[in-house]
């Protein structure tokens, strides 16, 4: 494919910038962390010869990957990244769930990785496969708030740590968004990330959410909008827009009553941090997978893309959230978990980073399960042997039962 062809021209470009890898290797760096799915931090690791390195995920879970994190997915139970389900899969559900969690190494493996090896082979004849490099890391860190995730099975070398940016705090309002707060006895934040925009959305969501907003006069809506030019609040007198909006000082702030969000994993974890009840509309990629986190949470409510094309559940569902106070009440007791963890995410990661570049590379957590095959891993083999050992003591059993009755009624009919 023609972008991976292009980041791989990109890496091969960075490797061969005229004194860049010098320059690097001078720095002796003691340890690095690289994002697994961009690839070229594995290669460039390895060329500056760093052995005592991390791999960071920006997703709150890997679909497949086992050679990256050495912990098998467990599809029966725990939504993949695309899949679009919740825990509680019916039998098509989990047979979608398992096919996404295969095909993303099938994927990576068979369209992305080779033609970005094909580019860098030109420069670099000797390089490695890219999955052996990845596969050399010591530890994983996830995007994920265990306390809100899906559980999982994990190992040494996972380490969660969601919402390690939001230690960074917020700041209070200026005066014009506080003036903005101050409107209405209510206000609702609505935002729907940067690359999904508002302004690209189907116009007939859009003439749901502004119908919908006209039926709350006593409610102040603010919707991130891209484009002023299509004057989305025209006519609409408690609905304000804007291009940019201090998001994470608006949602910490006690007068905002929700949020209605695309649940980017960014922005759900902000909302999380600020005790924020949710209205979450996913749109693509894992925003499915969260807003499923947050209708198990119990902190908000998931409506499909699909119900902005005509009236009315939008509407039902922004009168359950202001209406039903439990939603802020589990938001603010998930909120208060997360703030009394008994270790900041940020501490844990540099911690664990400090202790990589001490100790590593830290080949003490790497299990043998990973050189087992499929049939070995998952005990295939045993379970047949069992289970053949199983079936032939039945049927010696019943072959015994049938020949002694067969030899008692052959007697018996010899002496009749």
């Amino acid at each position: 494919r023609e972008e991976d062809i292009l980041k791989g021209m990109k890496l091969s470009g960075v490797i061969g910038y005229p004194g860049l890898m010098e320059q690097l290797r001078a720095e002796k760096f003691d340890a690095a962390f690289a994002e697994s799915m961009d690839f070229c931090g594995p290669v460039v690791i390895n060329l500056l010869g760093i052995d005592k390195w991390a791999v960071t995920e920006s997703m709150a879970i890997r679909d497949g990957g086992f050679q990256v994190t050495q912990t098998p997915s467990t599809p029966s139970y725990v939504p993949s990244l695309m899949a679009g389900a919740g825990e509680e899969m019916t039998f098509f559900r989990r047979l979608s769930n398992t096919i996404s969690f295969a095909m993303m190494d099938v994927m990576l493996d068979t369209l992305f990785v080779p033609k970005i090896e094909e580019v860098l082979r030109v420069r670099l004849p000797n390089l490695p496969s890219i999955n052996d490099l990845t596969a050399t890391n010591s530890l994983v860190f996830y995007n994920s708030e265990p306390l809100v995730d899906f559980p999982r099975l994990t190992s040494a070398r996972i380490i969660d740590i969601g919402g390690i940016t939001m230690s960074s705090g917020h700041s209070s309002l200026n005066q014009t968004w506080s003036d903005i707060l101050d409107l209405r006895p209510k206000t609702i934040f609505i935002s729907f990330g940067t690359i999904a925009k508002s302004s690209l959305m189907p116009e007939e969501y859009k003439v749901t959410i502004r119908e919908t907003i006209k039926q709350f006069p006593d409610v102040t809506f603010i919707w991130k909008y891209e484009i002023p030019e299509h004057n989305i609040s025209a006519g609409i007198p408690n609905l304000v827009e804007s291009t940019w909006i201090p998001q994470r000082d608006i949602l910490h702030d006690p007068r905002l009553s929700a949020f209605i969000t695309h649940c980017g994993q960014g922005s759900t974890t902000e909302a999380i941090d600020a005790g924020i009840p949710l209205i979450v509309i996913p749109v693509m990629a894992d925003q499915d997978r969260n807003a499923y986190q947050v209708e198990r949470n119990r902190i908000g409510l998931r409506l499909e893309k699909s119900d902005l094309s005509s009236l009315g559940k939008l509407e039902n569902a922004i009168r359950e959230i202001l209406s039903n106070e439990s939603y802020r009440k589990n938001a603010i007791k998930v909120r208060s978990l997360i703030a009394d963890r008994p270790f900041p995410m940020k501490d844990i990661f540099i911690r664990n980073m400090e202790f990589l570049a001490k100790h590593g590379p830290l080949r003490q957590l790497d299990h043998y399960g990973r050189h087992l095959n499929f049939i070995q891993y998952y005990l295939i083999d045993v379970i047949s042997f069992v289970v053949l050992v199983i079936v032939s003591i039945l049927a010696i059993i019943a072959l015994t039962i049938r020949f002694v009755l067969r030899y008692v009624l052959i007697r018996k009919t010899k002496r009749d």
